[in-house]
């Protein structure tokens, strides 16, 4: 199976290159979509050997910076893509165990949440939570609703419209794919959390998404 890597990048220049080494350990077709960085992301992919870079010139939000790599995956004759947060967070060595599952599920979703003694309290609310609705939604237990970490078969790709342009767009494809019949899984993943804050307000991202699920009737 021909499987792309993306990693959607904004302002991570303090991660990209470690994140980009530890991928390239387990996997070589690598795609980063630079979403309009103001950082120093891009001078710095643009020094790494062996890898695709797709540059948005503003930034337009995780979701966009995803659908343009799913284009590329999808015009490139991709059998699935990988997704891959920026900053670190997520162990490469997990990607033969996704390519593994594939064989029998249309979607694997990486599920933090079997062990959260370092995850900080705000994010296991909002992640336990936005689970718990999404999950209620879908009649389907959905343990990690928030995970960025996932493998996608491109012919589920190729049958969704996906519109949401920021993170709720994760949301919105679990919604559709769940509801035309897609098979999917869940597989335990580690996670690296550092001692950097967050910009991203995990209290925000749920609200978003619950208003995507009252808008996906």
């Amino acid at each position: 199976m021909k499987v792309l890597v993306i990693v959607p990048c904004y302002n991570a220049e303090k991660f990209i290159e470690g994140t980009i080494k530890d991928i390239q350990k387990y996997h070589k077709n690598i795609l980063i979509v630079d979403d309009g960085s103001t950082d120093r992301s891009y001078e710095l992919l643009k020094k790494i050997k062996s890898i695709k870079i797709i540059r948005h010139l503003h930034n337009k939000g995780k979701g966009a910076a995803l659908k343009t790599g799913f284009s590329y995956a999808i015009n490139n004759n991709f059998d699935a893509v990988i997704t891959i947060d920026a900053d670190g967070q997520h162990k490469a060595s997990d990607i033969p165990r996704f390519i593994t599952e594939s064989n029998r599920f249309d979607i694997i979703i990486g599920n933090r949440m079997h062990d959260i003694k370092n995850m900080p309290l705000t994010r296991i609310i909002a992640n336990a939570l936005s689970s718990f609705l999404v999950s209620t939604k879908c009649k389907q237990e959905i343990p990690d609703s928030q995970s960025g970490y996932r493998l996608i078969k491109t012919n589920v790709l190729k049958n969704i419209k996906l519109e949401q342009d920021d993170y709720q767009m994760e949301t919105e494809m679990l919604l559709k794919t769940i509801r035309k019949g897609y098979r999917i899984n869940h597989i335990p993943i580690q996670t690296v959390y550092g001692k950097e804050k967050s910009h991203i307000n995990p209290f925000d991202i749920t609200w978003q998404f619950v208003k995507v699920m009252l808008h996906n009737k």
